[in-house]
């Protein structure tokens, strides 16, 4: 059973760590918002830019930023992307695919019906200014940059999506957790290049890391070690906790699509429906995937039920 988790408030206003700052994205960092990093070294570079339109217009304006760094290709972490015409692009080398075409995008998340592309397509375009990025740099885990006194480490962090990555900054002792948000909803892994698994061991490995401060890019946003070692214990207790609940559920068989009507993961209808519809759909079949694999329930013409 997972843990009462109550995050404190989100930053109000810029955090610095010595060269490296957290700028708090709109309405507390929650989609289709998220806080970003601004690093002032011999350069000035940003990690996920979705944060705060005005400053980051600003800092485009007046100071060259040769250099932008994306966690992963979801919407809400470069929605202010396209203020940096001449930016070099760093982005995981496992979803290069989803920064150059909107079939990548429909390919890794699992979009395949034509009307809920063309939403996606509309959305994208209209309110998070997609278009096909063509000055990419693939960075893979291996990686470290160097930027003054700032060293970033790339850190993979694979099951929120496919190339999911956090950044550490030894010299700051810092860990940009990135969406392993540590968030009172949990760990998401709606995309059908999702993976239950592999985040679940995430969890597990960054469980090691040592780090003074841990930074995410939603909601409280600022962590000690402390207080990061039970976010992740709690998403982890999420996991299980989900698990359970499935479990019970299916006392009696029940088809995907019945399962989708419960709820589970959002606990109520939310618009529009569609979107949650699929989304509840991945990650229930994750789960689904996850139990049958440990022998714990099985699919029958009827439905899936508990053993």
């Amino acid at each position: 059973m997972a843990k009462t988790f109550t995050p404190a408030p989100p930053p109000e206003s810029l955090l610095p760590f010595g060269p490296i700052s957290l700028l708090p994205g709109k309405k507390g960092g929650r989609y289709p918002y998220c806080h970003s990093l601004i690093l002032s070294g011999e350069e000035t570079w940003v990690v996920d830019p979705a944060s705060d339109k005005g400053f980051l217009g600003h800092l485009a304006r007046t100071g060259k930023v040769p250099r932008v760094f994306l966690s992963h290709f979801h919407e809400d972490h470069l929605k202010y992307a396209y203020l940096f015409p001449q930016a070099a692009f760093h982005v995981p080398v496992q979803e290069v695919e989803a920064f150059t075409s909107l079939a990548g995008i429909f390919s890794l998340t699992g979009v395949d019906d034509p009307l809920f592309q063309e939403y996606l397509r509309e959305t994208l375009t209209r309110d998070f200014h997609f278009q096909p990025f063509t000055n990419l740099v693939p960075f893979q885990a291996v990686d470290r940059l160097l930027n003054g006194e700032i060293v970033l480490e790339v850190i993979a962090a694979p099951g929120h999506t496919l190339g999911h990555s956090c950044f550490a900054f030894p010299e700051q002792d810092l860990i940009f957790l990135a969406d392993v948000d540590l968030t009172p909803f949990g760990p998401w892994y709606g995309d059908a290049a999702s993976d239950l698994e592999a985040y679940a061991a995430t969890l597990r490995e960054l469980k090691k890391t040592q780090a003074s401060t841990y930074l995410t890019a939603h909601e409280q946003g600022l962590f000690t070690w402390e207080e990061a070692q039970a976010g992740f214990d709690y998403f982890l207790g999420v996991i299980e906790e989900r698990d359970q609940q499935i479990l019970e559920v299916l006392k009696e068989p029940h088809s995907l699509k019945e399962l989708v009507g419960h709820r589970l993961f959002y606990r109520r209808p939310r618009e529009p429906l569609f979107v949650y519809d699929h989304i509840e759909t991945q990650m229930l079949t994750k789960h689904l995937e996850r139990l049958k694999g440990r022998g714990l329930i099985e699919a029958t013409a009827e439905g899936f039920f508990r053993k």
